[in-house]
């Protein structure tokens, strides 16, 4: 008999002899019942161990498959914020060329011009040098100056030079908001301005959106927003490109231009950013699955169905945001995204299982 068990009884039962058939058979059932239970706790303990094991090494699992989907998931933002910028890359480089061609342009005039001047100077130099009885200087110089006309050349060379310095400076602000745009976020949260954010990515998609609308800019927000402005600047690109495509939807090739509204304001403890369009709209059947995966309404090659779930991605569980819409087919559509101005507060870590000891 188990002595604590023994020592329990002979407290019960303190006069009982020992001799006693009844209260042995007694006793004999109270030990095979404690042991019993005995048994059965030490098979729960080594059950309990067992599933602990278990249960630590699924937990193992499942945080490696979480860290593989987080790495997936920065692989395919940034697969799709190349794919994007790979689709707007023909658009980009004829705004570039653009202002390149008039710089070209300008700069083979200037030469010529200053070729000509070059010789006037040198009758002048002519007439420094001369006797004042010398005759036909005079003639030279004004003979001279109508062939290379003169006050054209006066009034074009500056205008030659103002276009180069505003051709450098375009292409010197596409590059910029290229880099702004293609520059990798840090870990942490910064402090960025969402309204030159936008200024910077209409830059970018200048040429997808200036054949099919025109844009029309409220940005009235004051406050800085705490974010990884990269991740911002992707969704406002998805967000622009695809209200450009539903214009051109709509309204084809009727000639027609639409307009694409961005607008920004402060309201409470965040900064709310609308883009809205004239285009066909989102139809009923389509709307439930916008944010999906792999979801897209476009022709084969238009479109990856990645760019809104993506977005909804950065702006909701990213940032602590919230990206939604609201569109009428025929109509138009506005998507709001709302950025707390804060940023996303740090959740705690989650405590991390532990294994049960095994049972003595």
């Amino acid at each position: 008999m188990h002595p604590l068990l023994e020592r329990q009884l002979r407290k019960a039962f303190p006069g009982q002899p020992r001799e006693d058939e009844e209260f042995l058979r007694f006793v004999r059932a109270v030990d095979d019942a404690y042991g019993a239970a005995d048994e059965d706790r030490k098979q729960l303990e080594r059950s309990l161990y067992l599933a602990s094991d278990e249960l630590f090494e699924r937990n193992g699992r499942l945080e490696s498959e979480l860290e593989e989907r987080k790495r997936l998931e920065v692989e395919l933002q940034l697969a799709e914020k190349l794919r994007a910028v790979g689709q707007l890359a023909a658009g980009i480089a004829h705004e570039i060329n653009t202002p390149i061609q008039f710089i070209g342009d300008s700069l083979h005039f200037l030469r010529e011009a200053f070729a000509d001047i070059e010789r006037l100077l040198e009758v002048y130099e002519m007439t420094s040098l001369a006797s004042p009885d010398e005759r036909g200087i005079a003639e030279s110089i004004r003979s001279l100056i109508d062939e290379i006309d003169l006050p054209y050349l006066r009034e074009e060379v500056p205008r030659a030079v103002a276009r180069c310095g505003d051709g450098t400076e375009r292409v010197a602000r596409i590059v910029r908001a290229l880099k702004f745009l293609a520059h990798p976020d840090s870990r942490e949260q910064e402090t960025a301005d969402v309204n030159a954010a936008i200024e910077n990515t209409l830059i970018v998609v200048a040429n997808e959106i200036k054949y099919v609308a025109d844009v029309s800019l409220a940005l009235d927000a004051r406050h800085k927003v705490r974010c990884h402005v990269g991740e911002i600047q992707q969704v406002l690109l998805n967000l622009l490109v695809n209200a450009s495509h539903a214009i051109a939807e709509r309204y084809g090739d009727s000639g027609k231009r639409g307009t694409i509204r961005v607008a920004t304001r402060d309201e409470g403890g965040d900064v709310v950013i609308m883009i809205g369009d004239d285009g066909n709209g989102i139809t009923p059947a389509a709307r439930a699955r916008i944010f999906e995966p792999f979801f897209t309404t476009k022709p084969v090659g238009k479109g990856t169905g990645q760019g809104l779930s993506i977005a909804r991605t950065l702006v909701v569980d990213r940032h602590g945001g919230q990206l939604t819409f609201d569109s009428t087919p025929g109509t138009g559509t506005v998507f709001t995204m709302r950025l707390p101005v804060e940023g996303k507060s740090k959740a705690a870590s989650a405590p991390r299982s532990t294994r049960i000891s095994a049972p003595a």
